[in-house]
């Protein structure tokens, strides 16, 4: 491989010095071309390596992401599905709660009217027969406290 690579260095250095219009027998022209040649080919497989590496990089990395995007997208898929199911969820309880509202309003408005009416006959009654003396409360009496120090005396 050694020997191929420069059988062509020599090539192309013979034609660039026919081209350049350098004699043959000028060997510090032609080792000059020579080495410049194989300075730019050393160059050009360098570049090579890196941008074959860039590529292997760049295919990896795609595939990885490609994946991680398609996992992404299965968790998000489900993700969605739980948010519809819950929104479902809110809007029955919240027809439930309205329709138990709307039933207790309508009990209300069907019971207050008979209870008030007996409630204010009962307090008519019971205003005219008992004495404002006796709707008093008792004398309040004070609380017994208990304080810690009666029970566990202070070590001074």
């Amino acid at each position: 491989m050694e020997d191929e690579k420069n059988d062509t260095l020599e090539e192309v250095s013979q034609e660039l010095a026919k081209h350049l219009n350098v004699y043959e027998n000028n060997d510090e022209v032609m080792k000059d071309i020579h080495n410049g040649i194989e300075n730019v080919t050393v160059q050009m497989e360098d570049t090579k390596k890196s941008l074959e590496q860039v590529r292997f990089n760049a295919e990896t990395r795609s595939e990885i992401a490609s994946k991680e995007l398609y996992e992404a997208a299965h968790y998000l898929d489900a993700l969605y599905d739980k948010i519809d199911a819950l929104e479902r969820f809110i809007n029955i309880v919240k027809e439930n709660v309205n329709e138990v509202t709307e039933r207790v309003e309508a009990a209300e408005g069907f019971l207050t009217n008979p209870i008030n009416r007996v409630l204010d006959t009962i307090k008519l009654n019971t205003a005219k027969s008992i004495d404002s003396d006796d709707l008093r409360l008792p004398p309040m009496k004070p609380l017994n406290i208990y304080h810690t120090s009666d029970y566990f005396p202070s070590n001074e």
